[in-house]
């Protein structure tokens, strides 16, 4: 009897707990303990009876706080007061962590303490009048996107939770985060929001296996630039043995101890390459987006302008990626030339 404990017994006064034998009144509810209801032999209560009202608690029962908020997305354990999850970064309590935003069945309605209305069913609407678009596919910006934590529908493996457009990640939002980062921002805003809580690794496939060409794709040229130096030099030994393998060269090269070893030495390092690109591609990423956008918004103030900054500084480009292979090709293609040049030297 839950409603009972915690209150006094309508004969003795003393609080009923958990432990006692409780009993109530047939007729209007009021709780006693068993041994001073039989030592009454009746109700006290009899006001109740003449007037036909109900027991009323007289002692506010405290609402219990859960002692932790499991996260739906990792399942890590955080404490009642948190908005995010220590661990991934996900929500575990939406209200808390978007400002009174609630995702209902009709769209999002987004109430957010900056005044610039928002999500509501699938469109954006600024109250300043700037930007008004009914877009029917969920986009809320006229330009972003609905913000999910997973592809499309938010599948939980990448988050599965959906942020409102001024939603704060460190000094910017996800409106200005999607912007810079373009059509995938859905997989990105989640981890971006575990970075800024402190985490510095996620894994990337892309990276992991074609570092040079996937920071070339996100326009971090200094990163591919030294992918691409990295990923050439640890290649050589490789290019040499096949060069080898294919009668191109003969057997003086490839037959020292000394080649076995930079062989094994540049296997080796081309694996921690790519481990490090993998589990670091995305961070690297949310520092340049960091920096740029720190740098977009202090030089360029008018809005519309500011948008089109972001865009063109951040995206994609393909252009990059393609002369990316061309460039290491085009190194391959000059070892090969000077190594045959060595050995038919050697040999002659």
């Amino acid at each position: 009897m839950p409603i009972y404990v915690g209150q006094p017994c309508s004969s003795c006064g003393r609080i009923l707990t958990k432990t006692d034998d409780i009993v109530v009144c047939p007729e209007c509810g009021s709780p006693y303990h068993r041994d001073c209801y039989i030592s009454e032999g009746k109700c006290t209560n009899t006001h109740l009876h003449e007037t036909g009202e109900s027991w009323q608690p007289t002692i506010k029962q405290e609402e219990k706080k859960p002692e932790k908020l499991v996260c739906p997305n990792c399942g890590a354990e955080n404490s009642p007061d948190a908005a995010f999850c220590c661990n991934c970064g996900s929500p575990v309590n939406m209200e808390k962590a978007s400002g009174g935003y609630q995702r209902t069945n009709t769209g999002y309605n987004n109430q957010n303490p900056y005044g610039n209305g928002g999500y509501q069913n699938g469109s954006y609407q600024n109250q300043n009048g700037n930007y008004q678009n009914q877009n029917q596919n969920g986009y809320g910006r006229p330009y972003g996107n609905p913000y999910m934590g997973g592809m499309g529908g938010g599948f939980p493996f990448f988050g599965g939770s959906a942020y409102s457009a001024d939603f704060a990640i460190g000094n910017h939002t996800v409106a200005e985060y999607s912007d810079y980062v373009g059509s995938n921002s859905p997989y990105f805003i989640p981890k971006f929001i575990r970075f800024e809580n402190g985490k510095k690794w996620s894994f990337n496939f892309s990276a992991f296996f074609f570092p040079h060409i996937y920071f070339f794709y996100r326009k971090m040229l200094r990163e591919g630039i030294i992918a691409l130096l990295l990923t050439a030099v640890t290649s050589i030994p490789t290019l040499i043995y096949y060069l080898y393998l294919y009668g191109f060269l003969g057997e003086a090269i490839v037959s020292t101890a000394s080649f076995a070893v930079i062989y094994n030495i540049c296997s080796i390092l081309s694996y921690v390459i790519s481990i490090f690109a993998g589990l670091f591609a995305n961070y690297l990423y949310f520092r340049k987006a960091k920096t740029d956008l720190d740098e977009i918004k202090t030089e360029v103030v008018e809005y519309g302008s500011q948008r089109e900054a972001l865009m063109t500084k951040g995206g994609t480009s393909m252009a990059y990626a393609i002369g990316s292979v061309v460039a290491l090709t085009v190194i391959f293609l000059a070892v090969m030339m000077i190594v045959m040049g060595v050995s038919s030297g050697t040999s002659s």
